[in-house]
């Protein structure tokens, strides 16, 4: 019986160029979910065929975004329908407009009657339900999903205060597409990685750290192909069996981790396959029963506080410059 390809959605990103890369030199089957099918011609072409049959490599076109805000989900069964495993490293960049903060929008976890495409409400969390709905379905037999460090930390933590207001509440989506995947059935695998780093880890300086317990202190520097290789790994069951889910911090540790050092170089292991065999026999503690956090309030406090203090400062020169005109 012929191997059951891997579905990597958003293949032509950083971290999904070489989830493809990583799983194609490993002569695996890949089928590949993009936006832009130029892109992922010029990036994978070398890697493919003429003949369908043997080619190792299928793309697939689809934007989440559009596809979750019209609940058109054609293109995303056809890419799952017989697929061993889903990689999915999507995400959606989105700067936050000043009408996002009103309060009838900051504070609904639903976005979806006035949001554009482009919002992480659609490409974070719903098409990614939509997908882990469709694994189950076709028996996929596990389900990756790379979020972040933040989705583990208060809504009130400083990073995540940071990227919920800049990043249009992306933390709350990635929160939320977790438990949703946690209170699926299918088997899973969440990476939470810091900062994503290009540059490749020397093995002989700087470790690799990976957590069960879904936290790590930031920054949490760790390089792309790191996290590219765990996801890959896990894909599949050569090191981690079907009934095991997880939830797992990643970074970089030791001296030589850049712009500055973060844990000890022993906090970890030179390979992606002794880290993930020293966790393999934990238990994902995570707690499943919390569905929500105050997102909303945590950015309220911040925006509506410099709101205020910005329209005081502001009335404040506005008076001085009458009295100096007077």
């Amino acid at each position: 019986m012929a191997e059951k390809p891997t579905l990597v959605v958003g293949a032509t990103g950083q971290v999904g160029r070489r989830v493809v890369e990583q799983l194609l030199n490993a002569n695996k089957p890949v089928r590949a979910l993009v936006r832009n099918h130029s892109k992922a011609r010029e990036l994978f072409g070398k890697y493919m065929m003429e003949d369908d049959e043997k080619t190792k490599l299928k793309i697939f076109v689809c934007d989440l975004g559009e596809a979750a805000k019209q609940e058109d989900y054609k293109v995303l069964n056809q890419a799952v329908e017989g697929c061993g495993s889903i990689v999915s490293v999507s995400g959606c960049a989105r700067i936050s407009k000043l009408s996002d903060f009103l309060p009838w929008r900051l504070f609904r976890e639903d976005v979806s009657g006035w949001a554009d495409s482009s919002h992480p409400y659609f490409g974070n969390y719903k098409a990614q339900c939509a997908l882990v709905d469709l694994a189950k379905t076709h028996s996929v037999s596990r389900f990756v999903r790379l979020t972040g460090l933040s989705a583990g930390y208060s809504p009130f933590h400083p990073v995540g205060i940071i990227f919920s207001s800049v990043l249009s509440m992306t933390t709350r989506y990635h929160f939320l597409c977790e438990q949703y995947i946690r209170n699926s059935s299918v088997p899973y695998l969440i990476i939470r990685p810091g900062g994503l780093r290009n540059e490749d880890r020397d093995s002989t300086t700087t470790h690799l750290q990976v957590d069960a317990s879904g936290s790590l202190p930031p920054p949490g520097m760790v390089s792309r192909s790191d996290v590219a290789a765990v996801a890959t790994m896990c894909s599949g069951r050569q090191l981690l069996s079907a009934d095991h889910s997880f939830t797992l911090a990643v970074r970089a540790v030791g001296d030589n981790v850049k712009p500055r050092p973060q844990g000890a170089k022993e906090d970890g292991y030179a390979t992606v396959e002794e880290c993930l065999k020293a966790v393999e026999f934990q238990s994902d503690s995570i707690d499943k029963t919390q569905h929500s956090k105050p997102y909303g309030l945590a950015v309220g406090v911040l925006v509506y506080s410099l709101s205020a203090i910005g329209l005081k400062v502001g009335t404040l020169m506005v008076g001085g410059l009458y009295k100096l005109t007077k």
